[in-house]
């Protein structure tokens, strides 16, 4: 370690040799410059050798601060040429790929001999916008330079000014006061002797098109204000980006700035139609950088993507939105109504016109009674692309392990997706061993080791309640990886609903598909069934029950009208949109009859007769009665149960109060209700107690 500080010494006080093997190039924000074959852009380091001879790398090593990476496999850099590294923490993908990625706010560089201590070249890079390279120049020289225009495996030839860090322009936003007051005035002010060059159109404000900015910007509707300070001789400096409402609907929500070219460009853009349009595409290749902006707060740059796969083929789709060093995101990036933490956002579409009320109900549901499914928290927003108005999207974190883990508490995830159960994070060896239990119709013990089964239940069951049809799609599971850690399933895109009416169970445990997760295992396995049965009668007579579902239904479109309606009036023109208050009046409906409906069917499918019990619940300030540990909602209820599943129900009585069950006081841990016990009416109430 003394010998590897002398050597940093040494170098720090005579510089860089130019005689040898030198690091030349570096890229630490790399969009456009270079793709690899599989669509990605990453961060890039070049070596140049400019001896008579051929020098190999087998045995060198790269440091950047406490990560190293050896050259284990035969690699040279042919004589007076150049050689190409990905800085991309993927050394298994071949030799040129070096084991760690490059910081954009700076670093140095250290290229080291076999030996492990002496230093063979030192390069300090500063911090980089987008697309910015610094090297020497000429090649292997002690000088070197910001290139605008990179040149991986080229020569350095056209140096582009020096380390200078310009600041971007200062902005002053006024409402005009004279004849029209709708009218802001924006002035944009820039060091002595340098100019500020602007676009209203999204478009970068680099551009050649690019306007310079003589005096008050006068701005008449919603418009997205791109800036950049110009200095002549300097670096331009960071853009700044601002979305002004002039009349707009509502707040402004959440805006995006993305250059016009990469939205709508027929052969590049994300967001154009055709066989070969970008928005059919994934993956790094179709990201493209743009600015957020959440509640006028200051913009910031990220990337974007078009998102899912429901809504890429209609006129509105969902966007994904990545917090990303590259584009120089800031490191606290989104908080979510959870809590959670997330470099990545989801803006959803959904699939079908106003899917957005099915999808809040459930998450609703979920959230409210305390259901073992992860839902993700979303909040309906306004969006604006470039300035706009493009309708509300759902605001939501993405269904990762990034989310998973802190939903978790845990410090890592395996997380499997799909009915091929690929694992997305971690292994899926855990799961498929829970699976070949469940497919063996193993004792309960055994698969309760690896499933946590009330998720699973809970699971089929709204399934089974919405009957959709798409559930192959829609699988993920994840469990925390600690010992003991089990599996759980996340609940998601609940968009494609079934009719009121339809035969779900038939038609779930005939399809040749699995259409929800192992739902013919439940049904089929004695162990499983019962507590299933139970766990689904439960969840109909409480978390489902028209007594909370139509209330929740009429406050969540009370809440939304507004906003469901300005989102029909902005792509009512480009496909169909139905009217919210329908599409609320079918869901209150579907609300009302379903869970009678799914129970007939449960009691056709299992052979199980169908019981109807009369329960008279108190009010709710006199305690709780709670049904397979579900709150039973107060008032004269007819519950629907299938003969041979016993329930469990427990009284939770306030302070003052004791519970009698048909005039028989309730212990805390409750009286299972077995078929003799529920032969007829049960009555509940709430006793006071002597003071």
């Amino acid at each position: 370690m003394r010998a590897l500080a002398l050597s940093l010494a040494l170098l720090f006080h005579l510089g860089v040799s130019s005689q040898g093997l030198v690091i030349n190039e570096v890229q630490a924000a790399c969009r456009n410059i270079i793709r690899t074959d599989d669509g990605r852009s990453p961060d890039w380091i070049e070596l140049y050798n400019p001896l008579r001879h051929s020098v190999p790398l087998q045995g060198l090593r790269l440091s950047l601060r406490d990560r190293t990476h050896v050259f284990e496999q035969p690699l040279s850099v042919p004589s007076k040429g150049h050689l190409l590294l990905y800085a991309d923490e993927r050394p298994n993908e071949g030799a040129q790929h070096v084991g760690f990625k490059l910081d954009r706010t700076g670093g140095t560089l250290l290229l080291i001999d076999r030996d492990g201590t002496t230093i063979l070249d030192v390069f300090t890079f500063p911090k980089m916008t987008t697309d910015l390279s610094v090297g020497r120049v000429p090649d292997g020289a002690s000088t070197w330079s910001y290139f605008t225009a990179p040149s991986p495996k080229g020569t350095n030839t056209r140096p582009q000014g020096g380390i200078v860090t310009v600041m971007a322009p200062q902005a002053e936003a006024v409402i005009s006061h004279g004849k029209d007051p709708h009218t802001i005035s924006i002035r944009l002010n820039a060091p002595e002797g340098c100019t500020v060059r602007y676009t209203l159109d999204g478009t970068s404000s680099h551009a050649s098109t690019a306007l310079t900015a003589e005096g008050p910007i006068m701005v008449e509707r919603t418009t997205t204000l791109r800036a950049t300070c110009h200095c002549p001789g300097q670096l331009d400096g960071a853009e700044w980006v601002r979305t002004f409402t002039v009349g707009t609907v509502g707040p402004l929500g959440i805006a995006l700035t993305l250059d016009p070219e990469d939205l709508w460009d027929p052969r590049t853009g994300i967001y154009v139609d055709g066989l070969s349009g970008n928005y059919s595409k994934s993956g790094d290749a179709w990201e493209r950088s743009g600015h957020i902006e959440i509640a006028q707060r200051a913009a910031f740059p990220v990337g974007v993507r078009i998102s899912g796969s429901g809504s890429r083929g209609r006129p509105k789709r969902s966007f994904k939105l990545y917090a990303r060093d590259r584009y120089a995101s800031p490191d606290s990036t989104w908080t979510m109504a959870d809590g959670t933490h997330c470099d990545e956002l989801i803006l959803r579409a959904d699939a079908t016109p106003h899917a957005t009320l099915h999808n809040l109900f459930l998450e609703a549901v979920v959230q409210r009674f305390g259901l073992a499914l992860e839902v993700q928290p979303s909040e309906l927003v306004p969006v604006h692309l470039n300035g706009v108005f493009w309708g509300h999207y759902r605001s939501m974190p993405p269904k990762d392990a990034q989310w998973l883990t802190q939903r978790s508490g845990a410090a890592a995830v395996d997380m499997v997706d799909g009915p091929a159960h690929a694992a997305l994070s971690g292994s899926n060896d855990h799961f498929l061993r829970a699976r070949q239990h469940l497919l063996d119709r193993s004792s309960m013990d055994s698969i309760a080791a690896y499933l946590d089964l009330t998720s699973l239940y809970d699971l089929a069951a709204m399934d089974l309640y919405m009957g959709r049809a798409d559930h192959d799609l829609n699988v993920r599971a994840y469990r925390p990886r600690v010992p003991g850690g089990r599996w759980r399933w996340v609940l998601f895109d609940m968009d494609l609903w079934a009719d009121v009416e339809d035969p779900s169970v038939q038609r779930m445990n005939t399809a040749g598909q699995p259409e929800s997760p192992f739902l013919t295992q439940l049904l089929s396995n004695p162990a499983l069934e019962i507590p299933f049965l139970a766990r689904i009668t439960a969840l109909n007579a409480t978390a489902l029950h028209p007594e909370h579902t139509v209330p929740l239904v009429d406050s969540l479109y009370l809440v939304h009208a507004e906003a469901l309606q300005q989102d029909r009036t902005r792509w009512s023109t480009e496909m169909e949109v139905p009217d919210p208050a329908v599409t609320a009046s079918e869901l209150v409906q579907f609300a009302k009859r379903r869970g009678e409906h799914l129970m007939e069917q449960l009691s056709a499918h299992t052979g199980r007769s169908l019981e109807r019990v009369r329960l008279d619940i108190p009010q709710a300030h006199q305690g709780r009665v709670l049904i397979e540990g579900l709150p039973v909602p107060p008032g004269k209820q007819e519950l629907h149960l299938l003969k041979g599943i016993p329930m469990r129900i427990s009284i939770r009585p306030a302070t003052g109060y004791e519970g009698l069950l048909n005039g028989k006081v309730i212990l805390e841990d409750g009286v299972r209700l077995d078929d003799a016990s529920r032969s007829g009416p049960i009555r509940i109430r709430f006793s006071a107690t002597a003071p």
